[in-house]
């Protein structure tokens, strides 16, 4: 299979970080943080004095592409083969990281897989070595097969964050690669800020909600992602399912969440941007 290496790109992270990394910090061959905290993090004594880690820090936030790409660079000259991709605050469990590199091995046909994933929302009963073919993957819990990233392609840099992930699944599928999803092996991944709010009609009802700057990059770049990809007949089912989920998930933060009209100004503006073709990082 190949040695690996691991990216985790971190932006403030919080006081459970240490322990985040010290789940599959044993697992892999080198660990690469990067970081993306503007001004620059002092790092502990522990991350910086051990030989094992690379920190990597410009002191800016240059977002999720430019890091994946940046740091992808690196894995391929000092010789890593595949590169788990974390976000700060995902772990795994010591037994499901265990059974996800093995599996990985004994996968038939390993070397056309553009990225292996992982199940992240419902976690399963028991480990088990099955896996389906993916339309997408979250780059958090996902190995990057390095041996290939030079064919398909850099990540797109124009999204900065959000369908970072998506778009580089999408490439490699339309360039007949595989994405693999392993759906017994389970990732601890925190996405959005879960709270408990009042319905309109009442009710009481779970959800998730993001700043109105994460919004604005949800909605711009799932409609450059799309636009990019509308002569792909495979996807156009997939983007009809995930333009339903995006509306929601912005209804839920515009009617729900603590900054409606915030939210609702990034969301037009978000549609503006993408019209006008201003992409990358948004200046606020």
């Amino acid at each position: 299979m190949g040695s690996i290496a691991a990216i985790v790109i971190t932006y403030n992270p919080g006081p459970e970080f240490l322990q985040n990394i010290q789940s599959y910090l044993s697992e892999v061959d080198h660990l690469y943080i990067a970081d993306n905290s503007s001004p620059k993090l002092n790092f502990s004594d522990s991350i910086l004095d051990n030989p094992k880690i690379t920190l990597v820090n410009n002191g800016g936030n240059e977002g999720i592409a430019y890091r994946l790409n940046q740091v992808a660079d690196l894995a391929i000259k000092a010789g890593y083969k595949w590169l788990l991709t974390m976000d700060q605050d995902s772990y795994f469990d010591a037994e499901h990281i265990t059974a996800y590199f093995e599996y990985m091995q004994d996968y038939n046909g390993h070397e056309q897989v553009a990225m292996f994933g992982v199940e992240t929302v419902t976690k399963p009963e028991l480990i088990a070595d099955l896996s389906s073919p993916a339309d997408q993957l979250i780059t958090s819990g996902s190995l990057l097969n390095l041996s290939l990233y030079p064919a398909i392609g850099a990540f797109d840099e124009r999204l900065f964050i959000d369908e970072v992930d998506h778009e580089y699944c999408y490439r490699s599928f339309i360039r007949g690669y595989q994405i693999i999803q392993f759906t017994h092996i389970f990732l601890e991944h925190q996405l959005g800020e879960a709270v408990n709010v009042k319905t309109i009609q009442g009710g009481q009802r779970a959800t998730s909600f993001h700043s109105p700057l994460r919004v604005y990059y949800m909605v711009r770049n799932f409609l450059y992602v799309k636009q990019k990809y509308k002569a792909a007949e495979a996807l156009k089912s997939v983007f009809k399912i995930r333009s339903t989920a995006l509306l929601h998930r912005v209804k839920n933060n515009v009617l729900y969440g603590p900054k409606k009209w915030q939210t609702l100004k990034m969301v037009f503006m978000a549609f503006s941007d993408f019209k006008a073709g201003k992409m990358g990082k948004k200046q606020v």
